[in-house]
């Protein structure tokens, strides 16, 4: 018998040979002496977990020279999530952070034709340069390039909040997505790098609620600024942040010896940036969010310009995958990576449950402010419900699958769940109260949060050593796509529907006029009964984006199914070898 054998054989074994050898008096001996080889089986099998949970949980990166994996553990950690959080806080808040000071940018620079711009610019390259900063991680040291993405950010702040026209504003935006692509992908990187394997599915939790309470306080900062010392201080605040960042980065950041870039020339690096591909992909992109922001709002659907920037867009889209197919391992988001089903039903599983994500994100503060008429602060309390309930949600789902192993069955909850809170959305109406909006708020905002991180923790922990930094950054460009698509498409969706219900309520009101008027300044424009015939418009437009949310949450819901039962590395043999020493213990209770 091999000392490998499973403790269900052994026992096997063990009971034949007393039930054909060994006297009757002898039974009880044997059985204490298989209790106590039972004892000692357990402490194996807790030793194998983690030994296993070392080696196939995704950080995988050990070198040929077989460095045993040290992470950081204490207050190191602390400090190393610290600066991670403080990295995510910052660049997670300009990513909204415009929404309330587009007023007053548009009065200092009488550019209402790049309104859109001042939000998407940074979607937009956040989307294109991911995958780009996914393989800077691959080929050079993980501190230094999160060293430089912060660095980089920063740059495009100053310049952002220096601008003297609204070229350079969109500019600085532009190279700001840069930076948040670098150091989104680049934090997760961070703590799959540096912590163990067993805490990263509640620190990636942890990390996700820092992103969501980043992305609602910007609103609330921008409109703040913008009403006090002006809308450029929502740029110039990024540097004395960033500063302690870049101090914590240098002091705290060792990437643990075992973690070590893969060794390439040049040529070879610049090959895999994929440089046709970025421009394709940045064109398409372009092209769609110029379609959206003038379909139906500075010119018909059926305008020659319009309909030729759809069809570039669709063109640019195909040619973009056909890059990608010929590209090979070249490509900025190798295909082949996202073959097993794994991979490519969480990659769309992400797209929708962001999809849902951002519309309630973006939209209640818009219902707070036009239908109730609130300040932007008070918007952003009135949507803390949200919130908190979805940084519940993603802390529940991280120690739960921490304990259990278990992704799919909480994808599968939280779609249930954030359909369910979007339907009860979607009831909302220009006189519901606060029990009417508080509670569909706590239902999607959990289910959202329980299964928004999920996607990105089976990534970590299921893509092999060379692809995991790749696999990181094409999760980014998922998270970009969906801001980028779905962010401008429902904002056509609003824009379009509140403009019909107004041609048909009141065409007596100036279209124009309803668009380059504030959410919260509605009522100091519009009285009487033109007030309340914007506000029903807004309702119609507000109600069709809460049911684009609950669409998203349902196709996950629906996509769930398909997702692999996977349970993650090192939690499936432990599995086996419970229920083998379970085996066991029954087997020696029974003689």
């Amino acid at each position: 018998m091999s000392a490998h054998d499973p403790p269900a054989e052994k026992a096997e074994a063990g009971y034949t040979t007393a039930s054909s050898l060994e006297k009757p008096q002898d039974t009880q001996a044997q059985a204490q002496a298989q209790a106590q080889a039972q004892a000692q089986e357990t402490q194996n099998v807790k030793k194998h977990h983690d030994v296993v949970a070392e080696q196939t949980s995704g950080s995988g990166l050990q070198d040929a020279g077989g460095d045993e994996p040290v992470y950081a553990t204490g207050l190191k950690l602390g400090f190393i999530m610290c600066s991670i959080f403080m990295a995510t806080l910052v660049a997670a808040l300009d990513l909204g952070i415009v929404a309330t000071a587009i007023p007053g940018i548009t009065s200092d620079f009488h550019s209402l034709d790049n309104i859109g711009w001042y939000g998407g610019a940074i979607f937009i390259t956040v989307a294109v340069t991911s995958p780009i900063c996914g393989k800077l991680y691959k080929y050079f040291s993980g501190r230094w390039v999160y060293l430089g993405c912060v660095i980089v950010y920063l740059v495009g702040s100053v310049i952002a909040a220096a601008a003297r026209d609204s070229t350079t504003l969109i500019v600085g935006r532009a190279i700001q997505g840069w930076g948040v692509a670098g150091v989104l992908g680049g934090s997760v990187l961070m703590i799959t790098y540096m912590s163990e394997p067993k805490a990263r599915p509640t620190l990636i939790g942890v990390w996700t609620c820092v992103l969501m309470v980043s992305t609602i306080l910007g609103p609330l900062l921008g409109g703040a600024f913008t009403s006090g010392i002006g809308w450029r201080w929502c740029f110039w605040i990024n540097l004395p942040i960033g500063a302690p960042i870049i101090v914590l980065v240098l002091v705290f950041f060792h990437i643990p010896k075992h973690i070590k870039p893969f060794p390439a020339t040049w040529k070879e690096i610049v090959l895999q940036m994929d440089i046709p591909g970025f421009i394709v992909l940045l064109a398409s992109l372009v092209c769609y969010t110029l379609a959206m922001q003038w379909g139906g709002q500075t010119k018909s659907w059926a305008d020659g310009s319009v309909i030729a920037v759809l069809v570039v867009w669709l063109v640019l889209t195909i040619i973009f995958f056909l890059i990608e197919w010929f590209q090979g391992e070249y490509a900025l988001m190798p295909l082949q990576n996202l073959k097993p089903r794994l991979f490519w039903t969480n990659a769309l599983y992400g797209l929708l449950v962001n999809l849902a994500d951002f519309q309630v994100l973006f939209y209640l503060p818009v219902y707070f402010q036009s239908i109730h008429g609130q300040t932007a602060i008070m918007s952003g309390v009135n949507s803390i419900p949200f919130v908190a309930l979805f940084a519940l949600g993603s802390l529940v789902s991280g120690i739960l699958v921490s304990k259990t192993g278990h992704l799919q069955p909480f994808q599968l909850v939280s779609g249930v769940l954030a359909t369910a809170g979007g339907a009860l959305l979607y009831t909302l109406e220009v006189d519901s109260g606060k029990a009417r909006y508080i509670g569909p708020q706590l239902l999607i905002g959990f289910g959202i949060g329980l299964g928004n991180q999920i996607p990105m923790t089976a990534y970590q922990f299921f893509s092999t050593p060379a692809h995991i930094q790749i696999n990181t950054g094409a999760m980014i460009l998922v998270n970009g796509l969906s801001g980028g698509f779905f962010v401008n498409g429902a904002q056509s969706v609003f824009i379009n529907r509140m403009l019909q219900i107004l041609a048909v309520t009141s065409p007596n009101i100036d279209p124009q006029t309803v668009l380059v008027t504030g959410a919260s300044e509605l009522q100091d424009v519009f009285f009487g009964a033109d007030l309340q015939a914007v506000r029903e418009a807004y309702m119609v437009g507000i109600k069709d984006v809460f049911a684009f949310a609950m669409a998203g949450a349902a196709l996950t819901a629906v996509l769930s199914l398909i997702v692999p039962r996977k349970k993650l590395p090192g939690h499936e043999k432990v599995d086996e070898e419970e229920e083998s020493v379970e085996t066991s213990s029954k087997t020696a209770g029974s003689q």
